[in-house]
């Protein structure tokens, strides 16, 4: 069997530096907010180039802290791509209102060219979506935010150490820039899964503005600027010593865990050979018809925490994997304005088209370091014998 995911690979290789720092926690008898914490929240800021990162206790809570840092009100409007399922949660559990957007075709992330005409008077930040591991088109994006006046928040749920090309004006150089560093906020979940996970739930919000860092920190843990001094409404949702213990040991491999990431993509290529590319000599057909592989803009270096690829027979391709013993997933299988609890928000079928088509077209082949070269033969070879 071929799993889409599996953890127990990577626990495998690290289990004696995991070992150790489980010890040293349960010797110190510090479990909340104790050094791994601090050391975890440097670590973290240094890595992705920001000044501050607070951790806590999940990438939703990164999102609603972060937007309750901005001063996002009940009734305020958040705009967000609409193919984003959990990012709408993180809204709504703050009394705010998703504002949908759709998505570019090639690049599920939000498309820069629908995002003005969203913006109302009730508008009060974007949420950018750094989707699959695909950066979206930051700079565009960030044209459109100071139009506005209006905050960006970067959710790096699944784009861990992928990077923009940016270059600030016609005289200056390009240089590549970690996503999370890039708009007003950015906020990261370490969900086990995630391409840098913990073994549990966990998050991080990251920023270069000290209001924003100083209020996230208050808000964590009940407002308190000293114990038991509470100087505004917060909530408990704290990063624990175990879960930052776990990061700080993954954090030095996850360059090395991303690149063998593209280096998998690239196997999965050979699916059908992108434009300008030769053919490979194992796989002659061409399936552009019928199958539709990840697109990496010119701009992004994108880190695949998911391989995603669209066909029209989604179902029946899945369904003929899982008989073989090779697993794969939908992520995800509804656009925001179908979710049942998400009616309120009155978006109709047909709003977000590209939203609603890649939902149906959608299908997530396995993708994790540990992956064989002959486990992505294997799934590139059935899944052509099935488009075939």
């Amino acid at each position: 069997m071929i799993p889409v995911f599996d953890i127990t690979r990577q626990n495998k290789i690290l289990k004696r530096e995991l070992s150790l720092v489980f010890s040293d926690v349960i010797q110190k008898g510090v479990f909340i907010l104790g050094k791994h914490v601090s050391d975890f929240e440097t670590a973290f800021a240094k890595y992705i180039g920001s000044f501050y990162a607070v951790g806590v206790a999940s990438g939703t809570d990164a999102l609603s802290l972060a937007l309750l840092a901005l001063g996002i009100k009940p009734g305020d409007e958040v705009v967000v791509p609409a193919n984003s399922y959990p990012t709408a949660f993180a809204i709504t559990a703050i009394g705010a209102v998703a504002k949908l957007v759709d998505i570019g075709k090639e690049t599920f992330n939000i498309d820069p060219k629908m995002l003005s005409s969203a913006i109302t008077k009730k508008t009060k930040a974007i949420i950018v979506v750094h989707l699959y591991g695909q950066p979206a088109d930051m700079q565009a994006i960030i044209k459109i935010s100071k139009e506005f006046n209006i905050p960006v928040v970067e959710d790096c749920a699944q784009a861990h150490g992928a990077e923009v090309k940016v270059q600030k004006s016609l005289k200056e150089k390009t240089e590549w820039k970690k996503v999370g560093s890039l708009g007003d906020v950015g906020c990261f979940s370490f969900y086990p899964t995630k391409n840098l996970g913990c073994f549990g739930d966990g998050g991080m919000v990251v920023t270069n503005n000290p209001d924003i860092y100083k209020k996230v920190k208050l808000l964590r843990m009940y407002g308190e600027e000293s114990r038991y001094n509470s100087i505004l409404i917060g909530r408990n949702s704290r990063l624990d010593e175990i879960q930052a213990a776990v990061l700080l040991v993954k954090l030095k491999y996850l360059d090395k865990w991303n690149e063998r990431r593209r280096e998998i993509a690239e196997l999965y290529h050979l699916l059908t050979p992108p434009p300008g590319r030769s053919p490979s000599a194992t796989f002659q057909v061409s399936l552009r018809p019928t199958i539709i592989l990840p697109y990496e803009a010119p701009y992004v270096r994108h880190v695949y925490h998911l391989y995603v690829i669209r066909v029209k027979k989604r179902d029946e391709l899945k369904s003929y994997l899982d008989k073989i013993g090779i697993k794969t997933a939908i992520h995800y299988p509804v656009p925001i304005h179908f979710v049942p609890s998400m009616k309120y928000l009155v978006d109709q079928k047909g709003d977000f088209p590209e939203s609603e088509t890649a939902c149906n077209e959608i299908l997530s082949l396995p993708m994790f370091p540990e992956l064989t070269d002959d486990e992505v033969q294997q799934v590139a070879e059935k899944t052509i014998k099935f488009l075939k």
